[in-house]
């Protein structure tokens, strides 16, 4: 993959961008892991095809073949932690709309956005090769599902 491409454009889905969220770690067991941002983009096969070939090996589904439930293309996880090894607080990613304003709405799942990333190594021996979360741009907003309901269509 060359490093011209640090940018990837696809569907987002559960995007967790303004404000840090526990991982996975954290959310088991309380104060084990790390807060972050994250932004889960379904890609065309060959750009999943691309990231694998290229090494890397974290937030790429690689156990499912990419597929996640709620897309049928490759997804695969941007990431940035909210703070450094070091415990120094990260900056959160860069969210803009397709004229590169600030963007600060919900970005709703199936918007699509292009993402730019950086490569990250890390792990005891840089084992883990992740594409890390720079900044977000929303190109088109998808409509939010479902909406609101009224009582007369609550189920109980």
């Amino acid at each position: 993959m060359s490093d011209k491409s640090k940018v990837v454009k696809g569907e987002s889905y559960f995007a967790k961008v303004y404000d840090a969220v526990p991982d996975f770690n954290e959310k088991k067991s309380p104060g084990t892991g790390k807060y972050q941002w994250e932004i889960n983009v379904a890609v065309e096969p060959e750009v999943y095809e691309e990231f694998k070939a290229a090494g890397f090996n974290a937030g790429m589904r690689l156990n499912k073949g990419g597929k996640m439930e709620y897309s049928n293309k490759p997804v695969i996880t941007f990431l940035k932690w909210a703070t450094d090894y070091k415990g120094n607080e990260n900056n959160p990613p860069i969210v803009m709309d397709k004229d590169k304003n600030d963007f600060d709405e919900r970005i709703e799942n199936g918007s699509i956005v292009n993402v730019q990333w950086k490569p990250y190594k890390y792990g005891a021996n840089k084992q883990h090769v992740r594409p890390m979360l720079v900044a977000v741009q929303v190109l088109e907003l998808a409509e939010q599902a479902g909406g609101d309901i009224t009582a007369d269509e609550v189920a109980f």
